[in-house]
């Protein structure tokens, strides 16, 4: 192949080069673009991520706090059980002591005790009256000692009445904390799903720039291969024009060479005075003939 042809197919070449690589460098451009865009969401997922991960915890305080709460409501609410079954134990005790008693009234009863007490101390009696005294002493009792009862048993039924009262306003206060840390903690959560909804939305549009990058990345490594083939074929190729181009200056070279060696030779016969260059090259070839 000659020096021109040579030329001729590295410009083919080159010509063929120049528009692939301008291809290479816009698909890598659209490549970067992509891989820009996913990394752009990926830090976003990551972001909402952290933040879902904030609200799960902070959701779950507020459902560990309901599930005390409500422990605590239950505990209250057994209380409150247990004292209203003592008050209708108390109330079967009072019905039972109002049927037993006296159809005299407590301060009646307490007078005529104080009297009968007074008479037993003051007044000489016989052993027969004092037993009489003695007993409706006794009987008179046995009325106060009912009413004693009844009065205890009331006031422990009033006792009992208050603390339910005050228990069951523990339980419409743990009943009032559950509703609102029950709201707040459905609000988180919703607030959570959002996030994890938008981390779902998100992840598929990072793949798909993904799929886009990995599109536009392996187009441009295949354009890259035709480049570099191409570009080996012109290196090969301006070695080749390389040669032949030192080939033609080293045989010009020696044309001249030999010109000049010829015409030295010429003047020299005619006796003419030669130059120091002329001189020299037969100086030399001189030389070389004598180690050849």
């Amino acid at each position: 192949m000659t020096e021109e042809e040579l030329k001729q197919k590295i410009a083919k070449l080159t010509k063929q080069l120049n528009p692939l690589k301008q291809q290479r460098s816009q698909l890598n451009i659209e490549a970067k673009s992509w891989a820009q865009k996913r990394n752009e969401i990926n830090n976003q997922i990551k972001t909402l991520k952290n933040e879902a991960k904030t609200l799960r915890q902070k959701r779950n305080q507020l459902n560990q706090r309901v599930k005390e709460l409500k422990m605590k409501r239950e505990a209250v609410k057994k209380k409150i059980a247990i004292k209203k079954q003592q008050i209708t134990e108390i109330k079967q005790k009072l019905l039972e002591l109002k049927n037993e008693k006296p159809s005299k009234s407590f301060k009646a009863l307490q007078k005529e005790f104080e009297e009968l007490e007074w008479k037993i101390q003051t007044t000489p009696l016989t052993l027969e009256e004092e037993k009489k005294l003695i007993a409706k002493v006794k009987h008179v009792n046995a009325g106060l000692v009912i009413y004693k009862q009844l009065q205890q048993l009331q006031q422990q039924r009033l006792e009992l009445q208050i603390e339910i009262k005050t228990l069951e306003t523990k339980v419409k206060e743990y009943h009032r904390q559950l509703t609102e840390i029950a709201e707040k903690s459905q609000k988180l959560h919703r607030q959570m799903l959002e996030k994890l909804q938008k981390i779902e939305a998100l992840r598929n549009e990072s793949d798909i720039a993904h799929q886009n990058y990995s599109t536009f990345r392996q187009q441009a490594q295949t354009i890259h291969q035709k480049c570099s083939q191409i570009l080996t074929q012109i290196n090969s190729l301006k070695e080749k024009l390389h040669k032949l181009e030192e080939e033609r200056k080293q045989k010009y070279e020696l044309e001249i060479r030999k010109k000049l060696i010829e015409n030295a030779k010429k003047k020299l016969k005619r006796g003419e005075k030669l130059s120091w260059e002329e001189f020299q090259i037969l100086a030399e070839n001189d030389i070389s003939q004598t180690e050849g």
